[in-house]
């Protein structure tokens, strides 16, 4: 099932000239009452049924194949579809124009192994010194005894929790900064909604908390994001069309297929960017401004470069399912039937972890990473085959934020209620219908694996990565597909403990922010542990009021929960985020003891009384409205129980910084 048939599910009566007209979009669902479409199956559709255009066409085609039949009353303006057939000819000019992306000049390569990159290595040492200077002064020590060497390495991170936890992440970044925390912070890193907020602070915002306040007060209400008078207003902006259609002309240049999360991507993350001195009046039409490009995540090197801030990890998943392999161009996957006896006994699929800094992107289980830059080209042999500018960070934050391409498992239902009425809306409503009324409620389970909406196509830089003898096949695998597809990280784990027990990154202390809905649940445990296993790290709650011992249920330590992690030998089974019992995915292993402190984000009667941030309806997960005072009370009861926690940060830094201390002058003996 293509986008362009999910676009016209609700359209009852498609014209003949589309891509799909009634009779043969009622063969595709004939044809998949047995399979039903997931992610990697896009790419098959691309070659089989896609007749691509000439690049002239492109942008037409896009327009009238997607965007118009999504958002049909935000685009009926004459002059502004003028202005995005006028963005096709700058985006084919600007792509071979080195002056403005310099980095078309440049093949990108493949970096192989587990080390850490050249940059990252050069940031830490920058970023070793900086932290030196303020790690005495927060925890109140002489700074002339203190040994730089005895400095544990501190990693920040975010969960998901859409735009309350976008919030939440600023409301405890604020308090770190005015704490000085935030300057003994090597990592910040996030999942989901958390990525949104590292990726304002290191771009638009410069770094600069209250800027990012004002500007998501003025701009997270009244629209939905995907509401039409939002999609009016993004395209209708200074550089609008170039800046959110641009990526995806580039994306059909480069010979991939756009899918509905495309839109997502461009439309949710350039409404949110967008600057009130980018509106235009709606009587007052500029001509395109073609100075200025759309963001890349590589614009966050110039807060790096001196070590002054944190390094930013933003991350997303892979669904790996081994009966999915590619084997060759004329036989994408071994294993085509979900159905079949043999698949559905199969329970051990897992997800790959991705990061994404402003270096590199790759996954540590692959062992492949490639500059940030270079993302989104397409690959063969660790060389990219052609050189494009820099992927949009909206296309990226959407991989970030996928939740709505994940595995079929029970939310989109949930999901829609809280998108804007509208074809949007109205595609995943249908979509979970068809579903239904195909296969039943009884075999639903059978599905959970698969991906009713597609992700997004990337070209896979791992590509034929490997080179193999002459006369010889490759293994069936993923360097035998030209496109990966990531998701939301939250489908996995909704911390990103994953990226923060890097092996190589050596972390000493983990502070994780959870805005996740299920903060009242006690499942912290069950979270790190499933994270823990792949890491071979054991890790066991400590409670710091003595006066309560062994008590789980204790509160007195609610807004910091210390928990210890020891290395451990990995056990061969682990239960994943849904439940099930599977062999352990594979994972570098951590090679000494850290410590968790874990913040979930809970109501503060001191701070906002009679509010909860996870249960108040207009803070739900997928609400993406935001009055003014509701953002002033979500970053109210983030500080007062950062403010809560906080002598409980001091305590755990003060003891591994004597461990470490300890440690190195026992060496010395």
């Amino acid at each position: 099932m293509t986008l362009n048939s999910q676009i016209y599910m609700d359209d009852a009566t498609p014209h003949r000239s589309e891509t799909y007209d009634q009779y043969q979009y009622e063969q595709e669902l004939l044809k998949h009452q047995r399979h039903l479409p997931d992610s990697h199956d896009s790419s098959i559709e691309d070659e089989k049924y896609g007749q691509r255009p000439g690049l002239r066409g492109r942008i037409r085609t896009l327009w009238d194949k997607k965007v118009k039949p999504a958002f049909p009353e935000a685009i009926a303006d004459i002059t502004l579809i003028k202005d995005v057939f006028t963005t096709e000819t700058l985006v084919r000019k600007d792509s071979h124009d080195a002056q403005r992306y310099p980095e078309i000049e440049r093949v990108a390569e493949i970096r192989h192994g587990l080390d850490l990159g050249g940059e990252e290595k050069a940031f830490l040492s920058k970023r070793k010194l900086h932290v030196r200077n303020n790690f005495a002064k927060y925890l109140g020590l002489d700074s002339e005894k203190v040994n730089p060497d005895d400095i544990p390495i501190v990693g920040f991170g975010g969960s998901g929790g859409g735009y309350r936890a976008m919030i939440g992440l600023v409301g405890y970044m604020l308090e770190m900064k005015k704490s000085g925390l935030w300057d003994l912070v090597t990592y910040v890193s996030g999942v989901s909604g958390a990525c949104w907020s590292i990726a304002s602070y290191y771009t638009f915002a410069e770094t600069n908390i209250d800027h990012m306040l004002i500007h998501f007060k003025q701009r997270l209400s009244p629209y939905h994001p995907l509401s039409d008078e939002a999609i009016r207003m993004t395209l209708t902006a200074t550089n609008g069309p170039y800046n959110t259609l641009g990526p995806l002309i580039l994306k059909h240049i480069s010979k991939l297929h756009i899918v509905l999360m495309d839109l997502y991507s461009v439309f949710t993350t350039g409404y949110l960017f967008l600057h009130q001195s980018q509106e235009e009046h709606p009587l007052i039409r500029k001509k395109i401004n073609n100075k200025r490009g759309w963001w890349k995540w590589t614009d966050a090197h110039k807060w790096l470069e001196d070590g002054h801030e944190p390094l930013p990890i933003m991350t997303a998943i892979r669904h790996e399912r081994p009966w999915k392999d590619w084997i060759d161009k004329e036989h994408p996957f071994k294993n085509d039937d979900p159905q079949t006896e043999h698949e559905s006994d199969i329970v051990d699929a897992w997800f790959q972890w991705f990061e994404m800094t402003p270096y590199e992107i790759g996954c540590d289980e692959l062992e492949s990473w490639v500059p940030t830059w270079g993302f989104g080209r397409p690959f063969e042999n660790g060389r990219s085959t052609l050189q494009l500018p820099e992927q949009s960070l909206a296309l990226l934050l959407g991989l970030c934020t996928s939740a709505l391409a994940g595995p079929l498992d029970a939310y989109l239902a949930t999901i829609k209620r809280n998108l804007p009425t509208g074809s949007f809306g109205n595609i995943l409503h249908d979509m979970a219908l068809k579903i239904t009324n195909m296969w039943g409620k009884q075999k639903t389970k059978v599905f959970q694996q698969h991906h009713p909406l597609h992700a997004c196509n990337e070209h896979n830089f791992m590509f034929h990565k490997t080179p193999v003898p002459k006369g010889q096949a490759r293994s069936p695998g993923i360097e035998n597909s030209p496109r990966i597809h990531l998701l939301d990280s939250g489908l996995d784990n909704n911390c990103p403990t994953y990226v923060l027990l890097r092996p190589e990154r050596e972390v000493d202390v983990i502070i994780l922010m959870d805005a996740s809905s299920d903060v009242h649940k006690d499942v912290f445990q069950e979270r790190v542990d499933q994270i823990g296993s792949r890491r071979g790290m054991k890790y066991t709650r400590r409670h710091n009021n003595p006066e309560h011992g062994s008590d789980a249920n204790s509160f007195s330590d609610k807004y910091a929960q210390v928990y210890d992690g020891a290395v451990c030998n990995r056990p061969t089974e682990v239960v994943d985020s849904y439940g099930h019992t599977v062999t352990n995915p594979p994972a570098p292993t951590c090679n000494k003891d850290n410590t968790i402190i874990y913040m979930p984000l809970l109501q503060n009667e001191d701070a906002v009384p009679g509010y909860d941030p996870s249960r108040a309806k207009w803070s739900g997960s997928y609400n993406l409205v935001w009055a003014p005072e509701q953002i002033d009370m979500l970053v109210k009861v983030s500080a007062a129980n950062f403010e809560a926690g906080q002598e409980c940060i001091k305590n755990v830094l003060l003891e591994t910084y004597l461990k470490r201390k300890a440690r190195r002058e026992s060496l010395l003996s």
